[in-house]
């Protein structure tokens, strides 16, 4: 098996780091002959290609200081003064507005009292009380909020621009899958990169409400274009174990997005400046696309066999690898076991499963990481650092598990129970004599849970799930189960504005979903893991050149590519 400590150094580390490269001399792929199962090339393309998470991560992230409430940078906002010659907004508030411990300044701003309305036209009353309509706001810096009154009634709309921003992730799954058929992985990542520096863009420069709804969509579309067929390059050139740990570290690069942007809003100053900050830095990358290959599998299944040969020479030249003079590619022939795999059945109970998990992961990890704004403790750029080392911290188990764990699955489930349970018992907090229960004691169940949700996550993308579908039914279904989790992660914006009733309630609903996610697992486990043993582990090859492929069939091939077009006769596919 890999081994971490083999990207070391000394003699030792540099002869493993040889057995990585060297090419296994038997081998009927023509990328592993060239490239070997990972090296220096491979290096380098993930270190450029994963770029391309922490512009995704921004942006995901953004809505949580582009629309911050006043009150969390020390303004606050109040009904709109009839008179401001004759009131101060201390004496304004102290007149008009009814005291309420729900909101941090200590007087609800979204209800004056009656007589507010003595010259004005005809009001919705409410118990004595005016549902206010104009706002003023005491800020020093300007958001969505201030800029669109987004406060009171209005602060669903809030909602909405994050829940559209999602539905470009929903779509942007399906698109990439169906452009794989037809553009290469690098067409499309340049394809959406210049799709996000142009809505992005118009997203600060624009005034228009209904307009940022749909360059925001625009933003979430391009940016699942970009990590996606990222993906897709990452999982081609790499093969065995190292394709696992190559993987992990694409993922980590969120993380590191997630890390960042607390501490960039700060020098923002204001949100439209913040917008440009998380945009301009994909210009940068449209430029390094000029470094960036192709994938060499998608040449080779479209028949470019010239240009993946160029290709796969030069790369192999970087590697240290000498190719003969009579090198070449070509297709591969189908496996003859594909019709075997065909009749093989499905397991709708262990799908059904999958599918859930899937659905808790992706809600929870990524609308959990919204739902740091509700769980208190320090200043938010401090919570969204936190969060975001939580995330490394889960994801490094997640690795772990997968590399050395002959029962990955079944501890994975054990950590989602620890991790569900930290969360429902947010209930268990002694609120403060504002009825809150948020943090730091809030925050570090949070910060338990995330561990637990960013592991699943690092487990369910390598191999966790394929293990559990026929080889010929994969790429379709495993895009469905995606989907669907994209799907439920729309509504994670509404769910997160429960925080107003009681902000335990959001971090107990992730701490369910979590623990539907460990249920399901545990029954993943208990029908297969425990008694038949991990599929994994039994046909995982070794990076090493001494190793014999095996030849394609069904069994060594345990994942998918998310592209069905090409699928590798050696080493581990996954899922994006």
């Amino acid at each position: 098996m890999v081994k971490l400590k083999r990207f070391g150094m000394g003699l030792r580390g540099i002869a493993s780091w040889q057995s990585l490269t060297m090419p296994p001399s038997e081998s009927s792929d023509p990328v592993i002959v060239a490239l070997g199962y990972f090296g220096p090339w491979q290096w380098r393309m993930l270190l450029l290609v994963a770029l391309v998470k922490i512009p995704a991560a921004w942006q995901m992230m953004s809505i949580l200081f582009l629309a911050s409430s006043p009150e969390s940078f020390g303004g606050m906002y109040f009904c709109a003064r009839t008179d401001k010659d004759r009131w101060t907004p201390q004496e304004w508030i102290e007149k008009w507005h009814p005291k309420s411990n729900k909101y941090l300044n200590g007087f609800d701003p979204c209800f004056v009292y009656a007589g507010y309305a003595n010259d004005s036209a005809p009001l919705p009353y409410n118990d004595g009380l005016i549902e206010c309509k104009n706002f003023e706001f005491l800020v020093d810096r300007t958001t969505m909020i201030t800029e669109w009154s987004l406060v009171c009634d209005r602060n669903r709309l809030i909602n909405v621009v994050q829940s559209l921003y999602l539905f470009g992730i929903f779509c942007g799954g399906v698109v990439t899958y169906s452009l794989l058929k037809i553009i290469s992985p690098r067409a499309i990542i340049v394809s959406g990169a210049a799709l996000q520096v142009a809505a992005g863009i118009a997203l600060a420069l624009q005034p228009i409400y209904i307009l940022h709804c749909f360059l925001k969509f625009l933003v979430g579309l391009s940016a699942c274009i970009m990590f996606s067929a990222g993906y897709q390059i990452v999982v081609d050139v790499t093969s065995g174990q190292p394709k696992l740990i190559a993987g992990v570290c694409y993922e980590l690069f969120w993380s590191f997005g997630a890390l960042s942007l607390g501490w960039m809003n700060e020098a923002a100053g204001s949100w439209s400046n913040l917008q440009l900050m998380i945009t301009c830095p994909t210009l940068l990358f449209i430029i390094l696309c000029w470094f960036l290959p192709d994938s060499p599998r998608w040449l080779i299944a479209h028949g470019k066999h010239k240009q993946a040969e160029n290709l796969l020479r030069s790369a192999a030249k970087v590697n240290g690898n000498i190719l003969p003079d009579d090198f070449a590619v070509s297709k591969p022939d189908k496996p003859a076991t594909k019709n075997d795999a065909e009749k093989e059945p499905l397991e709708k109970m262990k799908v059904f499963c999958c599918q859930l998990i899937w659905i808790s992961t992706i809600v929870t990890y990524y609308g959990g990481l919204l739902n740091f704004r509700n769980v208190g403790g320090t200043n938010l750029p401090g919570r969204t650092t936190i969060a975001g080392a939580a995330e490394i911290v889960g994801t490094m188990i997640g690795l772990v598990l997968v590399l050395k764990s002959r029962y990955k699955i079944g501890f994975m489930s054990f950590l989602l129970f620890i991790g569900g349970i930290c969360c429902v018992c947010s209930w268990a907090i002694t609120p403060n004599f504002m009825g809150s229960r948020g943090g730091w004691t809030m925050v570090g169940l949070a910060v338990v849970g995330r561990i637990s949700i960013a592991c699943s996550l690092a487990v369910m993308t390598n191999g966790g799930t394929a293990d559990y579908i026929p080889i010929a039914r994969r790429p379709f279904i495993i895009m469905l189960l995606l989907t669907g989790g994209r799907f439920f992660l729309m509504g994670a914006p509404f769910l997160n504005s429960l925080a107003f009733y009681a902000d335990s309630i959001t971090l107990s609903a992730y701490g369910v979903l979590i623990l539907v996610a460990a249920l399901s697992s545990f029954y993943l486990f208990f029908t297969s893991e425990y008694k038949h043993g991990p599929l994994t582990t039994r046909i995982l090859p070794k990076a090493s050149s001494s190793i014999k492929p095996k030849e394609p069939s069904d069994e060594n091939i345990v994942g998918t590519h998310f592209n069905p077009c090409f699928v590798n006769d050696e080493g581990i596919e996954r899922v994006i």
